[in-house]
């Protein structure tokens, strides 16, 4: 199975959101990094068919989604930023509609719902009301109602943002966790969920691709762009207005800072046994 995006372009009035993004997906977890405004929503959106194209094609196994339709859905599996519960359904309740919306019958929905409350820890809150469910809850919720109907293509958008540590952690587990025979695709700007699950990662700004590879693969490539160097508190503030500065951390009793750019002061030391994919994030997409 592949999923093809070939010169895919939408603009927003005079704004360009995608413009001629360009990239081949496989069976595997893809993270898709970028800042607010690199356009991954843009891009699941309209893999979900919910926004019409300007310019390019989406091809699965090298026919159209538009042509495919309905047989695309099918296997589609959508986990949004964002979603209106109605608050007065119980998770139960809501998963048997979004079941019966996919097109299952009783029997198979009531058997994927179980397998699905119990994987996600909410098999014993599968009653009470979605009113009364913290936002880790409603994301389990949401990422349920995307694993209905086992989609073979699996687009998750930002399905960590705004939980406590605990719950993101429990979320990504279970993402994690996922048959390798699906296509996966998970957009972020929280940099350790995709370090911690993502097989490729896909870098996007300002709605084109500037990168790919694996999180080895990027931070080899800014293996020479980092330093560590101590710094005076004093001179914290100008060192943050000449370089990009990802860390600020306490050494030995004296304040330390780490740099990130191809433009580097000779002090300091680099930092190649312990690279990060913020590194990667900061050097590629930071401003």
């Amino acid at each position: 199975m592949q999923l093809e995006i070939r010169n895919l372009k939408k603009r927003y009035g005079n704004q360009w959101a995608l413009n001629g993004l360009t990239v081949t997906f496989g069976p595997g977890v893809y993270g898709i990094l970028g800042s607010n405004g690199a356009g991954k929503s843009t891009m699941m959106n309209l893999l979900t068919d919910n926004l019409k194209r300007d310019g390019g094609e989406i091809l699965l196994d090298g026919i159209d989604i538009l042509k495919l339709g309905r047989d695309y859905r099918k296997i589609l599996g959508y986990m949004p930023q964002q979603q209106g519960f109605y608050e007065q359904m119980t998770a139960d309740t809501f998963l048997f509609y979004m079941a019966r919306l996919k097109g299952l019958n009783r029997k198979q929905a009531a058997a994927e719902i179980d397998q699905l409350l119990q994987v996600t820890g909410l098999a014993g809150e599968r009653h009470k009301k979605l009113s009364g469910y913290s936002g880790g809850m409603r994301q389990r919720v949401l990422l349920a109602q995307a694993m209905l109907g086992n989609p073979k293509i699996l687009i998750l958008d930002e399905p960590t943002a705004g939980l406590d540590p605990k719950e993101r952690i429990r979320i990504r587990n279970f993402i994690s966790s996922l048959s390798r025979d699906r296509i996966i695709l998970l957009a972020t700007h929280i940099v350790s969920d995709i370090e911690s699950i993502s097989d490729r990662i896909i870098m996007m700004k300002k709605g084109k691709l500037i990168g790919t590879g694996t999180s080895a693969d990027l931070m080899e490539r800014v293996a020479d762009k980092v330093r560590e160097m101590p710094c005076e508190t004093e001179a914290l503030s100008g060192m943050q207005k000449k370089y990009r500065v990802g860390n600020v951390f306490q050494r030995d009793g004296k304040t330390w800072v780490r740099l990130v750019g191809d433009k580097l002061p000779g002090e300091g030391c680099y930092t190649t046994d312990h690279l990060s994919l913020e590194d990667v994030y900061l050097y590629f997409l930071g401003e």
